[in-house]
């Protein structure tokens, strides 16, 4: 036997192949483990989302049970007319609601804001001064609350945005209500000769259940209300729960979920969308939550929004 002269004990230790072959076997369990967390995570957001949606649609069927009526999409005083001359316009809201397709305006009140007694939340509905636009400086304060209830976890951003145009800041929302859907039937001698999704007098503004000044009950929802969408998902890095102009969405077989809206080369991602892989979220008019497949027939999709078209939707078409 060969003796240590030294009279030390031997040093051990690891060689460097050894340590890159460790660094080597961490670095693969961590990429096994990485998709496993992450998926996790996003289970975890999407139920988080699910149940936002849900208290959102229990308040919405609680201002139901008060008003006989669910919100409208947003508010706005209707036309007065003179009536010695009933083509001029005396009084009203001239621009915002002059007909039902008359597009919502920034200083007009969304209708989420009416279900926030029913979400606990009516210091805030009682902070905001509703005889000024929501831009206005007397709603400063109050338009940049962020209520937790309104944002998708999975789709992280600054606690309040502006919007287009504008430099105030307000709280972000996720979710949007269900204006209408489709396309009304073409007419050679009306303003809609042919079903052209450009043509603003061949489209439905109010055949959903949250339009200008809404007013739609149980009663109007005769498709059922479990097969009748009430709020859904978007994810419009400018969408705020303050002002009409992130307050509804209008479905058609011109767009895509999950996909923006193009219009004169620029994107708009207004549309039913998510963060969650290939599904975006709804409640029903009846509270229950539905997931949506971004691949869903779009004819289908148009029937879930009409209340009262008429359609039949059988399971197996929604997947």
């Amino acid at each position: 036997m060969r003796r240590n002269r030294s009279g030390r004990h031997p040093v051990s230790g690891f060689t460097l192949i050894e340590l890159l072959v460790v660094i080597a076997i961490i670095g693969v369990l961590v990429a096994l483990l990485l998709p496993a967390v992450q998926s996790a995570r996003e289970a975890a957001n999407r139920s988080q989302c699910q149940n936002n949606l849900k208290q959102l649609g229990l308040a919405a069927q609680e201002y139901h049970d008060t008003f006989n009526a669910f919100p409208a999409g947003w508010y706005c005083s209707p036309p007065v007319y003179d009536p010695a001359n009933p083509q001029t316009v005396i009084g009203g809201d001239v621009t915002g609601c002059a007909t039902v397709g008359t597009p919502y305006q920034p200083y007009q009140w969304s209708g989420l804001v009416g279900v926030f007694t029913k979400l606990e939340q009516g210091n805030l509905f009682n902070e905001i001064n509703f005889y000024f636009a929501p831009n206005n400086i007397a709603n400063t304060t109050a338009v940049r609350r962020t209520l937790s209830g309104f944002v998708c976890p999975s789709n992280r951003r600054p606690e309040t945005t502006t919007q287009t145009g504008s430099t105030q800041k307000m709280g972000p929302s996720d979710y949007r209500g269900n204006m209408a859907a489709g396309m009304i039937l073409p007419d050679s001698s009306g303003n809609c000769p042919t079903q052209d999704p450009t043509n603003v007098y061949c489209l439905n503004f109010d055949n959903g259940v949250t339009y200008q000044n809404s007013t739609c009950g149980m009663a109007d929802i005769t498709d059922g209300t479990t097969n009748t969408c009430l709020f859904g998902e978007t994810i419009a890095p400018n969408g705020v729960w303050a002002p009409a102009t992130s307050c509804c969405v209008r479905t058609n077989n011109d767009r895509t979920i999950n996909r923006p809206i193009v219009s004169n080369g620029q994107n708009y991602y207004t549309y039913w969308s998510s963060k969650h892989p290939g599904t975006v979220n709804f409640v029903n008019c009846d509270g229950s939550i539905r997931s949506i497949a971004a691949t869903i027939n779009k004819a289908v999709l148009n029937k879930l929004m009409t209340r009262n078209g008429g359609e039949t939707v059988s399971a197996d078409e929604t997947k």
